[in-house]
């Protein structure tokens, strides 16, 4: 459902990206929340989501040299998507964290920060979002190759051909698209987390299809992107790229966006600090506290219900939620259920196909259909040749 409020000033929260090459100085630069204040001047207690395999351990000593306790820290490693956003949504929550065992088990030990108070942390680093897209990723081929499979023992496959069938598989266009959404996803947990929060990933050339020759090629374009979940800068308040400078060997940062307004775009910093971000915070101390919800897979539910009775309505003319519902259960007007070669029962088989759809899958259905000279109102055909050749189409 849609939120609303009145226009009114607000406390700011953090959503910063560092991107750049290895050594430049991102986690560094990340956990410099450490230095942070809250409005009671107590230190952030920092949740530190390591993916880079221990990235900021030898960092630590200089921070406590610097006066920070790392009772303050806590540190989590893993290199699984779905595991940094159960601990996003701890946070989200309010709840407490536990101790961890040897093999990654929770224990009934609750996490304590400096004061021995239980962990609430203040800020959120996620060192690493490439290597949270790299086996987001993996984890998809490798659910392709058990889709391949289903299809190569329906099939019959045997030898080579079956091998190649499964370990040929890769990522179809609907995977790169629920990639895509994990990584727009992951942001928005994370601003509606209530914490200030910052993810680094490393960067890639960034590259365009040119007609060279006659021939389409693929070249660089000269310029440096984020390599990790497309798109996730988008709702990010910050977005820094780190690198060394060739002249004087020092780490610099440009500032590809800042809607903080603490640096101007492009502007390059010398020897940046995250410390600079600190008066940000301070400026709308007394601004009242609103966090926004995560809400983009209720919103991709409030779709698909909208979808479904569009599709299953007259074009422009979607039907009722209640008849939406009575043509899912398979149930006519009179409450009888069909028999399995009915009109009824066909269309219940099409309908519950519908459901089990992404939106663009439901969308490329429509145009098969539509290809094939087959109409998209399923509710309104009346003729079983036409619903079986529909129940064929999709199968």
């Amino acid at each position: 459902m849609a939120k609303a409020r009145k226009a009114a000033k607000t406390q700011s929260k953090l959503m910063t990206i560092i991107y750049g090459e290895p050594f430049t100085g991102k986690s560094t630069l990340a956990m410099q929340l450490a230095y942070f204040k809250r409005p009671d001047g107590k230190p952030f207690r920092v949740l530190y989501l390591d993916s880079e395999s221990g990235s900021i351990d030898d960092y630590l000593p200089e921070l406590e040299e610097n006066g920070v306790n790392l009772e303050n820290i806590y540190i989590v490693y893993t290199q699984s998507l779905g595991e940094v956003r159960h601990y996003i949504d701890t946070v989200k929550t309010n709840g407490d964290f536990y101790e961890l065992d040897d093999d990654g088990e929770e224990t009934d030990d609750v996490v304590l920060d400096a004061d021995g108070l239980p962990f609430r942390a203040d800020a959120i680093v996620v060192d690493g979002s490439t290597i949270l897209n790299l086996t987001t990723k993996q984890g998809l081929i490798e659910f392709s190759k058990k889709r391949n499979r289903v299809k190569a023992d329906a099939a019959n496959m045997t030898g080579e051909a079956r091998l190649v069938k499964i370990e040929g598989a890769g990522m179809e266009l609907k995977d790169y698209q629920t990639v895509n959404f994990k990584g727009q996803d992951l942001i928005l947990d994370l601003l509606a987390s209530g914490a200030h929060c910052v993810v680094t990933a490393r960067e890639k050339d960034e590259t365009e299809s040119k007609m060279i020759d006659g021939k389409r090629e693929t070249v660089t374009t000269g310029r440096k992107i984020i390599d990790g979940f497309k798109g996730m800068d988008y709702n990010a308040k910050t977005v820094i790229r780190t690198f060394v400078d060739d002249e004087t060997d020092m780490v610099c940062a440009q500032i590809v966006k800042d809607r903080t307004h603490t640096y101007k775009k492009n502007e390059i910093v010398e020897d940046p600090q995250m410390l600079a971000w600190q008066k940000v915070i301070d400026n709308s101390v007394g601004n009242k506290e609103f966090t926004l919800g995560n809400a983009l897979t209720k919103a991709v539910d409030v779709e698909q219900k909208i979808y479904k009775r569009e599709i299953l309505g007259e074009a422009g003319k979607p039907v009722s939620e209640e008849e939406a519902e009575k043509e899912e259960s398979g149930v006519t007007n009179d409450g009888v259920s069909n028999n399995e070669d009915s009109v009824e029962a066909v269309r219940k088989r099409i309908i519950n196909m519908i459901k089990q759809m992404t939106p663009p899958e439901k969308q490329e259905m429509k145009d098969k259909l539509v290809k094939e000279g087959l109409p998209t109102t399923i509710t309104r055909i009346k003729d079983l040749g036409q619903l079986k050749k529909i129940e064929e189409v999709l199968s």
